[in-house]
């Protein structure tokens, strides 16, 4: 059985962990976040330059990379909410193990007080 002592440092290393897994998810959204500007202006330049592409017989070519941009696109967003989601479970699962210690403490305390009694 654990002492208070114990669950206390095991507490300490939760919330070191629950920490970095912020600060992941945090860098995760940023990421994200310039992605999208990225992709934005890759569009805007897209579709500023389209209407060279319709003057001339290459009017697919322009199809062809557009529809490019746009599978890269969705597999760099599967790829952020797959990292998302897997984030957000490891959050979870810390806290649950932050409950797990909170209830461990409190069981330590009590029963360390009542040993003294």
């Amino acid at each position: 059985m654990k002492t208070w002592t114990e669950w206390q440092q095991e507490e300490r290393q939760l919330m070191e962990k629950e920490d970095e897994n912020q600060q992941k998810r945090r860098a995760v959204q940023q990421l994200q976040e310039s992605y999208e500007n990225h992709f934005r202006q890759g569009l805007r330049f897209m579709e500023e330059v389209s209407w060279q592409f319709r003057k001339n017989d290459r009017a697919f070519l322009r199809a062809d990379r557009q529809e490019q941009v746009f599978s890269l696109s969705r597999s760099a967003q599967e790829h952020f909410d797959i990292m998302e989601e897997a984030l957000q479970q490891e959050k979870r699962d810390l806290e649950k193990q932050a409950n797990e210690v909170a209830y461990g403490k409190r069981k330590a305390f009590l029963d360390e007080q009542e040993a003294k009694a």
